[in-house]
């Protein structure tokens, strides 16, 4: 190694850095080039960002950053994020199951799942019962199947007691596109593209995408739908005094709806505990059975 000699004498600003030292060493630490000096020396500058993942950051992923030293971990804080979703139910889509698509915000993924809007009516999800009397544009749907799923109910006028009933029930699919409903009066219709289609007792109706209405001999319009990895929805609707009847099933499908989510907040379930209310127009609450002995009585008047 060669080293320049010291011309002339040495003083105490020999060793000292030359004008501007401080944005000098600023530049040389931050990899930018180096100022002349004006002595002729050559200096060594640390390498620029350019060639630091060559330079310091193969050992690394690959990156002379602090990104390249925890890019492997932020990889795997990604895959267990993943993990806790799919077992909490979310990032379940397009029908494969859960961790196979993006799916709705509102939707879960059921192995097997049923439900029903009966009566005046009472709904049911997986044996869990309570009672709304409200008409239901969206009771249950799934984007599992190709062009989506919907079942909706509209009820009747509630009549002296604020009791209704379904007046009808609808299945809108291929993005409501086709749509299948029952009439409380028995009338089953459907329109596919806005073309309306026949179907009369005892027969069976394709829709395409493996979707097809049934209307039995006894009135009953069963409608299917299943995508192609083997989910199934299958929705009975039949005509019952008043009402339509709404029993659905499932497997291997992405749900969401009124059903999903259960009674709202004021209605209580109608088994396993006491109506909450709201209660029918000019019928009393139900009888509820006094406290248990050693319950805490309530304060006379």
């Amino acid at each position: 190694m060669y080293v320049q000699p010291l011309e002339g004498s040495l003083t105490p600003n020999s060793l000292a850095s030359p004008t501007g030292s401080a944005e000098s060493e600023g530049a040389l630490f931050r990899g930018g080039a180096v100022p002349a000096a004006g002595d002729g020396i050559s200096r060594f500058a640390p390498p620029s960002n350019a060639n630091a993942s060559s330079a310091y950051g193969e050992g690394y992923g690959g990156s002379g950053s602090l990104q390249g030293v925890f890019g492997p971990l932020m990889g795997v804080l990604q895959q267990l994020m993943q993990v806790l979703q799919s077992l909490m139910g979310y990032g379940c889509g397009n029908g494969n199951g859960c961790g196979n698509g993006s799916g709705s915000a509102n939707e879960r993924f059921f192995q097997n799942a049923s439900g029903s809007s009966d009566g005046d009516p009472h709904l049911s999800f997986n044996g869990q019962k309570w009672n709304n009397m409200s008409s239901q544009p969206n009771l249950l749907d799934s984007d599992s199947i190709a062009g989506g799923f919907r079942l909706s109910t509209q009820a009747t006028q509630p009549n002296g007691k604020g009791v209704t009933w379904n007046q009808s029930a609808t299945v809108a699919l291929n993005n409501g596109a086709t749509t299948i409903t029952m009439n409380n009066d028995g009338a089953a219709s459907i329109t596919s593209y806005g073309r309306q289609v026949s179907i009369a007792r005892g027969q069976t109706v394709q829709l395409g995408d493996g979707e097809s209405a049934t209307l039995d001999q006894n009135g009953t319009l069963v409608v299917a739908a299943q995508n192609s990895t083997g989910g199934r929805i299958d929705t009975t609707l039949n005509p019952q005094g008043k009402g339509v009847n709404v029993d659905v099933t499932a497997h291997d499908v992405d749900l969401g709806g009124a059903l999903v989510n259960g009674p709202p907040s004021g209605s209580g379930p109608i088994s396993g505990g006491p109506i909450v209310g709201p209660y029918p127009i000019g019928e009393p609450p139900p009888i509820i059975d006094p406290p248990p002995v050693g319950w805490p009585q309530p304060a006379s008047e």
